[in-house]
């Protein structure tokens, strides 16, 4: 396959996977927590590069799988601190996010400000990707994609009605017997799974948009469950395709930010159609 039809392909698995997650996301007002997971990966790549420094004959901290795999399991540590935090209100759920959110950033910028200055002001490799992501992607990162969009969406088929009870009232799903916590747990997996997937083509800055404005453009377009999923699905998939497609036209445009650019521009429009279909001013 060519590097087209290989970004292509991943975009199209990623954009699928987050715009089915991105409705619940937003019915449940986890957006901010999706912010929180994703910026998480610059800490863990901070992780990695201090170790690399700390371990320089270890080989691994200083290749681009051993930062990546460093920076998921950052990632999936923090998830679950957030998880563990909110599911109980323990620390309410936009103060804890944003502790986690803005130490695991600053701890990624002490990383590179240490790598930098051991090694003469020299950036750590592909660190930008981890930011705004990568420019190109290869076959490993197509299939994970799809192997993850293919989890996610028989996960969400086979708990499909405790999910939506879950994210329309927690409390009053907990009452009715829905195993409230296994459902908290399961989300805040799936939602950590995408982003670290999704972070590959978009970057950790960027990446929760596909968990956001999807959900936010269905809702726009309707109120009934299944017009708000395909409307998301429909504009997610057509955000993400257009990414590596706008890349490859114009190549000093990333997939991330055109992605991102082309989801607002989609808002933009469904809010206005819906504002003239109810009549606002």
């Amino acid at each position: 396959m060519s590097p087209l039809q290989i970004s292509l392909v991943t975009a199209a698995a990623i954009g699928l996977a987050c715009a089915m997650l991105s409705v619940f996301v937003v019915l449940r007002r986890w957006a901010f927590i999706g912010e929180g997971i994703a910026h998480a990966s610059f800490g863990g790549a901070g992780t990695a590069w201090v170790l690399s420094l700390m371990l320089p004959g270890v080989a691994l901290f200083r290749s681009e799988v051993g930062i990546y795999c460093i920076a998921a399991l950052f990632c999936l540590a923090v998830a679950m601190a957030i998880g563990a935090l909110t599911r109980r209100e323990i620390v309410y759920s936009d103060t804890a996010i944003g502790i986690f959110l803005v130490a695991s950033v600053a701890w990624g910028f002490v990383g590179l400000g240490a790598y930098m200055q051991l090694r003469n002001n020299t950036l750590p490799p592909a660190w930008e990707d981890y930011l705004v992501g990568q420019t190109s992607l290869r076959s490993a990162e197509m299939m994970g994609a799809v192997l993850m969009c293919g989890t996610v969406l028989a996960v969400m088929g086979m708990m499909r009605k405790e999910i939506v009870s879950f994210c329309f009232d927690a409390q009053m799903a907990e009452v009715s017997g829905v195993r409230v916590g296994i459902v908290h747990y399961v989300m805040i997996l799936l939602v950590t799974t995408t982003i670290l997937l999704g972070m590959r083509l978009m970057g950790s800055l960027l990446v929760a948009a596909l968990l956001v404005l999807p959900g936010a453009i269905g809702l726009q377009i309707s109120k009934r469950m299944s017009a708000v999923i395909g409307a998301a699905v429909a504009t997610g998939l057509l955000a993400a395709l257009a990414g590596p497609l706008i890349h490859h036209q114009w190549n000093f445009i990333r997939e991330g930010p055109a992605i991102v650019l082309v989801l607002v521009f989609e808002f933009v429009i469904a809010y206005l159609a819906g504002k003239a279909r109810t009549g606002v001013r």
